[in-house]
């Protein structure tokens, strides 16, 4: 059980001045805030390289912002920051730093002094192998069994070695190479694999299994699935369709795949961090060397950006304390990411495992139990199809959820047609702040005073989407500092995993029949009896 948390952060003057603010601000309209200060649109807009945030659509004034930037000094948000980059032990859980932003360092950017020197070569010479093998890759250079040049890469991971590649490849599909069909496999369901197989050719296909324990259930069960199927395909040496990427060097030479084949990845990258690393190794394939280097240039933009502003000036800073302010004390438990961008539709998928699996946490770093609410539920989808699906509750639901809308500003398409997509988004949000009071029957009416951050980028390329990335990663990191939570482990996926590997080998009858509650014992009788 977990004990006292002893720096908890509702202690904070702080957090009591802005509990007191919020009563006071019970009856703050938008509609009347824009209509007080033509100069708040403005005031409350931060832009950085080729994107601009407006965020002046949130239920904020002044004194909300100076009170929230008060709250990030008092719980240490600036030592914590620098904690981050420079390598010190910020998983306290599994005694590890967090790394990822070395990942996306530039070659020339760390010092052979620094203490993070070691690491920053074994980056660089993993980064190098990286780029090596796609280069020959794409240039038809590697065969497989039988010689015949790869063109076609599957993925098999699950989590941060699959949310992250999928949503790079998609996005990015502009940029992919013709002549090389790139597939990803995740779910355990034998559908998942079985529909790539269909329309695959095993003397030309390369698998990819991405896990940085190599004892990933779903991953190995595919994994093992795609070796027998490409023996049952007459390749009996499998060897040259293989390729991984992990951290457990033994377990990758168990399996099979050795020397040039095994890409390591730290042990201080998380999953959900880790689509910096060759775990990236699929979307990298997919657009080449030179824009996943853009891609790790664009986040690494926005590190900088991260550890050296001001805090009034911080993007990631101000969007994690916003979101601190709808989710503490305006009781504001879901988060709606809502691109107008088709190429992002993946996007809410992948920020659900970064945030939720991050901050869902109700021990506190020193192992006390939190005393606030943590994270918030995150969900969205692409814009218009998500209007035309929740955005009747966006508008007029009893239960409130903050959104961020995102909006390319050149979409290299029909202008006519695109204009109409960003009327929109824009429409959307301003609905959402005004609201209508107009209509005489109370179902036409909308309140709004609905809160909304709007993030304009110039195009989605490579280098924006590394930014917009990394923006989130660490605005996540923003929240999980004032929480005092750490955002770097996930135990709570530990027991069910467990549970499900003493379920499966009582299903298969490896194990007599366990003790469990009646509703699984009912519902494991109902699977045995459908499978006689």
């Amino acid at each position: 059980m977990a004990g006292q948390n002893h720096n908890p952060p509702e202690h904070t003057e702080a957090w009591r001045r802005l509990a007191g603010h919020r009563r006071q601000a019970a009856g703050l309209h938008l509609r009347d805030e824009f209509a007080r200060d033509p100069g708040r649109a403005q005031r409350f807009s931060l832009g950085l390289e080729r994107i601009f945030v407006d965020f002046s659509k949130n239920l904020i004034t002044g004194e909300t912002l100076s009170l929230l930037l008060e709250l990030a000094d008092q719980r240490g948000l600036d030592k914590k920051i620098r904690e981050l980059f420079s390598g010190h032990e910020v998983n306290p859980t599994e005694r590890r730093p967090a790394l990822h932003t070395l990942l996306r360092t530039p070659d020339d950017g760390i010092q052979d002094t620094h203490v993070l020197s070691d690491v920053a070569r074994q980056v660089r010479q993993e980064r190098d192998r990286m780029f090596g093998f796609v280069r020959k890759l794409r240039a038809g250079e590697v065969g497989g069994a039988t010689g015949r040049p790869i063109s076609r890469v599957v993925n098999i991971g699950i989590g941060g070695s699959d949310l992250g590649p999928r949503l790079l490849a998609d996005a990015l599909s502009e940029f992919h190479r013709e002549g090389i069909d790139i597939d990803f496999v995740a779910n355990i369901d034998p559908f998942d694999i079985e529909r790539v197989l269909a329309n695959a050719d095993p003397e030309t296909t390369l698998f990819i299994i991405a896990s940085k324990s190599f004892t990933t259930q779903e991953t190995l069960v595919n994994a093992n699935r795609a070796k027998r199927w490409l023996a049952d395909n007459g390749c009996n040496d499998s060897g040259p369709h293989f390729l991984a990427v992990s951290g457990n060097a033994g377990a990758v030479e168990r399996f099979g795949i050795v020397g040039d084949r095994y890409f390591r990845i730290g042990d201080w990258t998380g999953g959900r961090y880790s689509i910096w690393s060759c775990i990236g190794m699929s979307a990298a394939i997919s657009i080449g060397e030179d824009q996943f280097r853009q891609f790790l240039a664009g986040a690494h933009a926005l590190d900088s950006h991260f550890a050296s502003a001001g805090f009034s000036a911080n993007i990631p800073v101000i969007l994690g304390l916003i979101g601190i302010w709808h989710n503490n004390f305006l009781d504001i438990g879901a988060h709606a990411v809502i691109p107008y961008d088709q190429r992002l539709e993946r996007l809410p998928a992948y920020l659900s495992q970064l945030v939720m699996e991050s901050n869902g946490k109700s021990v506190a770093a020193d192992g006390g139990k939190v005393g606030v609410q943590t994270s918030q539920v995150i969900w969205g989808g692409a814009g218009s199809p998500a209007q035309h699906a929740v955005f009747q509750f966006l508008h007029q639901g009893t239960r409130a959820s903050s959104i961020d809308f995102l909006l390319p500003l050149d979409s290299n398409h029909d202008s006519k047609q695109y204009e109409l997509l960003v009327a929109n988004c824009l429409a959307q949000g301003e609905a959402l702040m005004q609201g209508s009071t107009d209509a005489g029957e109370p179902y036409r009416r909308f309140d709004g005073n609905r809160p909304s951050t709007t993030i304009l980028y110039d195009r989605l390329d490579p280098y924006t989407l590394g930014m917009l990335l990394a923006l989130y990663e660490h605005k996540t990191f923003v929240e999980a500092a004032i929480w005092g939570i750490n955002p770097f482990d996930q135990w709570g996926v530990e027991l069910g995993k467990t549970l499900a590997g003493r379920i499966a080998a009582e299903l298969a009858g490896d194990e007599p029949p366990g003790s469990h509650d009646s509703s699984t014992e009912q519902l494991m009788g109902r699977y045995r009896s459908g499978r006689a």
